[in-house]
């Protein structure tokens, strides 16, 4: 960022009574010249524990920490330096966030806001897809859920409305760890993991991209000098964990959106596309579509935004706004009593794609498909998880492009 010319600040948030001077300066060397550092210790807040059947603040109550609010206490900063910056990014400590990713970030945006103001100029209120392939069908889908559209959705012109809660999302990757000289549990056996996909039996993947549009870049998200990174990785050492191609959709967008994969979103904030289960693919004529199964949202541990957008947030998107104080009733008497999930909420993104009903996609260009991968430098999901949770992000793109040829297929 710096090396663009960008005039950046790093705010730390730590819930340590105090940051070593040692350590603040270990971090302070490791940033370049003229980055600015501000450490915000200590700041874990407090709040009334609401006990079981009571009430909050009872005479019998007394004031706790909430550790599970540090992932709240970003806001504050945001709040009082947003007429200070024009653009914030605010993840978890192991996240690598690069220049491609706030430039692809904004090249979206700007593609969405073009598409919105030309579906408030059109004579019908949206916008359409330009050449769109010829839809011959004369039967329409219907929503399976509390959904206000069917599964179906391939080029359906979009609303100004619909477009305004269109996002750029994130997905996390970790980068296979051979280090130890040993064959890794996920390429072990007859049959390695990472080569027998979840869903490959239904939604095979299309590996003919790679040839017509060029595949996922490693050295966006993940080429760095690190202990905890092996080096000189390749496509296919990206790793995905978070969601599978059974909660996605794909879509046509307008304008120079394009086609992307729609991911996970509440039922009733969906604004449409081609779910890749639409047509009974799985065989489970039970089998809906997955709307809030945790293992399957794509937590992206993070977001960032232009100082427009967050007052967007704050001012018409969020129900009870984005920024404090957090108060009144769509807080629940305040923001800290949900303590399960409070990380994904505040830091992971969920209010944005939950409560504010904002609609993340992944372009399916490769170029900004690799742009919209974020590496947890952690690289320790690989450990945790199960086998099966796991697949290469060219796969899973290959995937996302098999449900669009179906899609495509479907308007004959």
């Amino acid at each position: 960022m710096v090396h663009r010319g960008w005039s950046v600040d790093v705010y730390l948030i730590c819930g340590f009574e105090e940051l070593q001077e040692s350590r603040r300066q270990i971090i302070q060397d490791a940033l370049p010249k003229g980055v600015g550092l501000e450490v915000w210790d200590n700041a874990i807040p407090y709040y009334y524990e609401k006990k079981f059947n009571q009430q909050l603040k009872r005479p019998d109550q007394t004031i706790e920490l909430a550790p599970h609010g540090l992932s709240r206490q970003h806001r504050f900063v945001v709040r009082d330096k947003l007429m200070d910056y024009d653009f914030f990014t605010a993840f978890e400590d192991d996240i690598r966030i690069t220049a491609d990713h706030v430039l692809n970030f904004l090249e979206m945006s700007t593609h969405i806001d073009r598409m919105r103001r030309a579906a408030e100029h059109s004579p019908d209120g949206k916008a359409h897809v330009k050449d769109a392939v010829r839809d011959n069908r004369t039967v329409r889908g219907k929503s399976m859920d509390k959904a206000t559209v069917g599964n179906d959705l391939v080029q359906d012109p979009m609303t100004a409305d619909e477009l305004r809660r269109l996002w750029p999302g994130f997905i996390r990757a970790e980068v296979l760890d051979n280090s130890v000289g040993q064959p890794h549990p996920l390429l072990e056996g007859s049959t390695p993991a990472l080569d027998n996909f979840k869903w490959k039996q239904f939604v095979p993947a299309s590996m003919e991209y790679e040839q017509k549009f060029g595949t996922v870049d490693p050295n966006v998200c993940c080429d760095l000098d690190s202990p905890r990174t092996p080096p000189n990785p390749t496509k296919d050492d990206l790793v995905l964990w978070e969601t599978d191609v059974s909660a996605m959709g794909v879509r046509n967008y307008p304008g120079g959106i394009g086609w992307a994969a729609a991911m996970p979103v509440e039922d009733r904030a969906d604004v449409g596309s081609y779910w890749s289960g639409e047509g009974n693919v799985y065989n489970d004529p039970s089998f809906k579509r997955p709307r809030r199964i945790d293992a399957l949202l794509g937590q992206q541990a993070g977001w960032m935004a232009t100082r427009s957008q967050v007052l967007y947030f704050h001012n018409h998107g969020c129900p009870g706004g984005f920024l404090p104080h957090f108060d009144g009733e769509d807080w629940y008497h305040d923001s800290l009593q949900t303590r399960n999930g409070a990380v994904e909420f505040w830091s992971g993104g969920y209010q944005l794609f939950g409560r504010c009903r904002l609609n993340r996609i992944l372009s399916l260009d490769p170029k900004r498909f690799s742009r919209q991968i974020l590496y947890h430098s952690s690289n320790n999901k690989q450990k945790t998880k199960t086998k099966d949770k796991f697949i290469r992000l060219s796969h899973f793109l290959g995937q996302l492009y098999t449900v669009k040829e179906r899609a495509l297929q479907s308007l004959v």
